[in-house]
């Protein structure tokens, strides 16, 4: 027989003597105190200890920042360094009863152990263990508070219970406070059952080692604690998976379909980009996201039977430079500046561009279809004209775009073609 079987013994007697004492009602009433406050804490310990969690010091002193060889010191990183030290046979009882049900569920959770430098199975069963310690811990808390508040209901209910005191409410009083010790006892198994298995430490292999070799009452108290642990203390794996990101959580990236710009900066984006489309492909959400229209067409660089392609593909370059350095945030520019673009591109620009290419798309035309018949020099002051008024039109976009040069660079110099004509 342990030492331990001795002390349950013994608590069992002197709890049922005070049973005795105080008679049936008493008894019971403190007996149902005792539930009240174990069901209470058994089931609200787990959701008290993570949301205890959030304040840093508790957190650092549970789980700390990981459990690597510069990790601080922790609960977590306790266990993890002490699991090397633990020799278990699959076929043991500890292994049964304490170490597989917990790792069933680390394993089971897809919650990432991100550093490399440790074992993530053995790191994951140190951040469970030690969250399961302080679950005890707070549950013991949660018992003792709620068993001081009950005591105020109890004395006040006590106060109406008669003090005619019978024989057998004597023995049912001595029963129901050997109930209550050996509650007690269970209650003391079921906290164990969240630390039995580190054995690394000597004062838990030397209670482990009685349960295990020399009991008898508290070896069927532990085989019933830890049947009770497994089916309902155990966090699930959502709850751990909440622990390894308290610990491991991933760094917050940038949402790459977020909306980097805002107010001024964002309405000359789309205007700019617009500058290179047949009609708005580009515009703005309620005043706060970009949006497109994939079926506008782009501006067309065939200018080739003229030569104005190259003019062309320079023009659209450029805005369209200036459009990525807008969306890069590479400007440097005060909103303020981002207004005075804006007015230039909408009052003067986007105009210009439409002209340039109807003016190239009419000197195309008049080129490839003039006819034969009529004189020759009419057919080329036709062309000159067209000519001229696009030059006129590229001379005057090279004027607006002008104040752009300082932050986007400078209006590309445009080589122009020579005039064609007829002979």
């Amino acid at each position: 027989m342990s030492w331990i079987d001795v002390a349950i013994l013994a608590l069992v007697v002197l709890v049922g003597l005070l049973g005795l004492w105080k008679c049936a009602k008493k008894s019971a009433l403190s007996l149902g105190a005792f539930v009240i406050s174990f069901i209470l804490a058994f089931f609200l310990a787990n959701v008290i200890a993570e949301a205890l969690l959030g304040i840093d010091g508790i957190k650092n002193f549970v789980l700390g920042n990981g459990v690597g060889e510069k990790a601080q010191w922790s609960l977590a990183k306790m266990i993890y360094d002490g699991l090397g030290k633990v020799k278990l046979s699959e076929k043991s009882a500890l292994w049964k009863d304490f170490y597989k049900p917990m790792f069933d569920v680390v394993n089971s959770s897809k919650a990432a152990i991100t550093d490399t430098t440790v074992n993530p199975v053995n790191a994951g069963f140190a951040l469970y263990g030690a969250f399961l310690i302080f679950s005890a811990i707070c549950g013991v808390g949660i018992f003792i508070v709620v068993r001081l508040l009950l005591i105020i209901v109890t004395v006040i209910i006590k106060s109406y219970i008669g003090k005619k005191k019978t024989v057998v409410g004597r023995l049912l009083g001595f029963l129901f406070g050997a109930i209550r010790g050996a509650l007690w006892m269970f209650a003391f198994t079921v906290v164990f059952t969240c630390f039995g298995g580190y054995t690394f430490l000597s004062g838990i292999k030397s209670i482990q080692g009685e349960y295990e070799n020399n009991a008898v009452v508290c070896g069927v108290f532990n085989d019933w604690a830890y049947g009770l642990r497994n089916k309902l203390l155990l966090p699930d794996k959502d709850m751990y998976g909440r622990v390894v990101e308290m610990v491991y959580k991933k760094k917050a990236t940038a949402n790459p379909n977020a909306e980097k710009l805002a107010g001024d900066e964002l309405k000359l984006y789309v205007n700019v980009r617009n500058l290179n489309y047949v009609g708005a492909r580009f515009g703005i959400d309620n005043l706060k996201h970009r949006t497109e229209d994939t079926t506008i067409s782009a501006r067309s660089t065939a200018f080739e039977s003229t030569e104005f392609d190259t003019v062309a593909q320079a023009i659209l370059n450029y805005n369209k430079s200036i459009a990525d350095k807008i969306d890069a945030k590479t400007t440097g520019l005060s909103s303020s500046d981002f207004g005075t673009y804006n007015d230039i591109v909408e009052g003067h620009i986007a105009g210009l561009m439409d002209d340039l290419w109807e003016a190239i798309g009419q000197y195309e035309y008049d080129y490839n279809n003039t006819e034969d018949d009529r004189d020759v020099s009419l057919r080329n002051s036709t062309l000159s004209m067209d000519y001229n008024s696009i030059k006129a039109i590229l001379e005057d976009l090279a004027a607006r775009y002008d104040p752009f040069k300082t932050a986007f660079g400078a209006f590309p110099e445009l080589s122009l073609p020579e005039v064609k004509h007829f002979e």
